[in-house]
């Protein structure tokens, strides 16, 4: 039996790189989310390192991390 995954939504508030790993180097930066962008964040993803507190994101099919500081809920008009 598979686990359900469960995701929330959050908007993107300031230009943002997306990692493969939970480290600030060029070997894991994976691509820029803009302002604005609706991401969906991992529920219970949130983890410790570099001094910052990270998250995993899905964008396609795979899973990447992000500094949580940089995304903000979604309101209800959103």
């Amino acid at each position: 039996m598979e686990t359900q995954l469960t995701y929330t939504q959050m908007r993107v508030r300031s230009r943002l790189n997306y990692r493969t790993a939970c480290e600030i180097t060029p070997a894991t930066l994976a691509g820029v989310l803009e302002i604005g962008e609706v991401v969906r964040v991992l529920e219970g993803s949130e983890q410790l390192a570099c001094e910052h507190c990270w998250v995993q994101i899905k964008l396609g099919r795979k899973h990447y991390y992000v500094c949580k500081m940089w995304l903000e809920p979604m309101r209800n008009k959103d």
